[in-house]
């Protein structure tokens, strides 16, 4: 670790509402201390990281599979997302090229159906990470969000999917869900199932060491190594290498700039009265948001509380935060986002204000890449949706390594063109990073001022798509 803590346990309870309410302690697992060596090197012990250790020792018991940690598991975004077990990542250019049009489909689904595969899982290994698969509510809140979501729908059904994945609501049917004020229609989504995202990590990483896996806590990953890693406490060597540390990735030497941490933002109410749930229609543990440019994401608690999220900010530099001041604006605009849409919570207290990076490549796309001939391989990517994309991808890297021919190594998020392992497109240096980050953020912002007052945000949105991410 970075700095030595008088404290660690204290440290970590305040890193997020779900590490300050995850049983069992936290305290770090020995670090690597000595040279050593391993059939695989795992660097991260997020969702990626060990899921993908998980499926390697779930299909080859006898591989000699450790992962390095610079903090402990979870400590990254798997330990500080909204709950999110979706089955959504940003793979719709894969759908409308022609060209992998049947192959973005086929991922398409096996991303719907990780979602029963976390919860699957979760039940096998005993891990209670408070799964509940109610689904998704999308809700507008305006004419333009409203036509969007008609259209997301309509073309949901196009490329085959049908009521059962997706369907619209009108506003009696959104408010039946989740009560959400101005609500105008929206549409719900089968594959998202609400969880306490530490409790997953942290039962995973239990479930990945009882299965004889070695994981080093405190230990960070300083260099990449022909054959291996090298760390403060000795080189690791390893014929495989696999990199699963997204908005961490640039502490790794020669790979800055690769992926770029961004931000987000998250709150948590104290418990609601039963009024207080009744008032805000969520008799059901639904994920919800609005459909604003400018992402939202929340869900109920199973302790009650309201836990509620806002797409937060990138810092000059790639700079990256882990511990925020609670009197960061950013959570006064995310509790008054949270308002806006349930008023009866107006007077709530916030007692949880956290935040973390995510881990956003050059290209804006998830991808899952391995170089046999070298050993070498990462996934990530996800911008916001790796909670149940993060099983798939730990899968295919997990097959990927063993050489086992599944469908999920035929999908084109496989070795896609431009992407190399480690990740090689990087990001601009500052300042055109920090200033073509923030154009986009502020055109989305102009976006949803628009679309709030009445008007359209297409031609916003598309030139940030079109001049700032080519």
């Amino acid at each position: 670790m970075a700095e030595t803590r008088d404290n660690e346990e204290a440290y970590y309870r305040s890193q997020s509402y779900w590490l300050d309410t995850v049983p069992g302690r936290l305290d770090p697992r020995p670090a690597l201390d000595r040279d050593a060596t391993a059939d695989v090197v795992i660097v991260g012990a997020g969702y990626t990281g060990l899921w993908t250790a998980y499926y390697l020792k779930t299909h080859a018991p006898h591989l000699d599979v450790a992962i390095c940690e610079a903090d402990i598991a979870g400590f990254g975004a798997s330990g500080r997302n909204g709950g999110w077990c979706s089955g959504y990542s940003d793979i719709d250019h894969w759908i409308d090229d022609p060209v992998t049009r049947e192959g973005g489909l086929a991922l398409q689904r096996l991303l719907f159906a990780a979602v029963d595969e976390v919860g699957r899982v979760s039940c096998l290994e005993n891990i209670d990470c408070h799964f509940e698969k109610s689904g998704a509510v999308c809700a507008a809140v305006n004419a333009a969000q409203l036509n969007r979501a008609r259209s997301e729908v309509e073309t949901w059904h196009s490329d085959t999917f049908n009521e059962d994945d997706i369907r619209l609501l009108d506003a009696g049917q959104v408010r039946e869900r989740v009560n959400i004020h101005g609500t105008l229609g929206g549409y719900f989504v089968a594959h998202c199932a609400a969880i306490h995202p530490a409790a997953l990590v942290r039962g995973l990483a239990k479930a990945v060491v009882a299965k004889g896996a070695r994981l080093y806590e405190g230990t960070p990953v300083t260099v990449l190594t022909e054959g291996g890693v090298r760390t403060p406490g000795g080189t690791l060597k390893a014929d495989v290498v696999l990199l699963a540390t997204e908005g961490f990735t640039d502490t790794i030497e020669g790979l800055e700039r690769r992926l770029t941490p961004i931000h987000s933002m998250m709150i948590a109410t104290e418990r609601l009265t039963e009024a207080e749930i009744e008032a805000t229609g969520l008799r059901r543990r639904y994920t919800w948001n609005d459909l604003q440019h400018q992402t939202t994401y929340g869900q109920l608690t199973r302790d009650g509380r309201i836990a509620f999220g806002f797409r937060g900010r990138y810092y000059f530099g790639a700079k990256r935060h882990t511990l925020f001041s609670p009197d960061d604006p950013l959570f006064a605009h995310t509790r008054a986002a949270l308002i806006g849409l349930f008023p009866v919570l107006r007077d709530k207290a916030i007692t949880h204000a956290w935040g973390g990076p995510m881990g956003v490549p050059r290209k804006m796309h998830p991808a899952v890449v391995f170089d046999r001939e070298r050993g070498a391989g990462w996934a990530g990517g996800y911008f916001g949706d790796g909670v149940g994309a993060s099983n798939l991808a730990g899968r295919t890297l997990a097959d990927l390594v063993l050489e086992r021919d599944t469908e999920r190594c035929q999908t084109p998020w496989v070795n896609p063109p431009g992407f190399t392992a480690p990740p090689a497109r990087s990001w601009e240096p500052e300042p055109l990073r920090w200033l073509a980050i923030n154009a986009t953020k502020h055109a989305l912002g102009a976006a949803d001022r628009a679309e709030a007052r009445g008007g359209k945000a297409a031609d916003r949105w598309n030139w940030a798509l079109e001049n700032v991410f080519p």
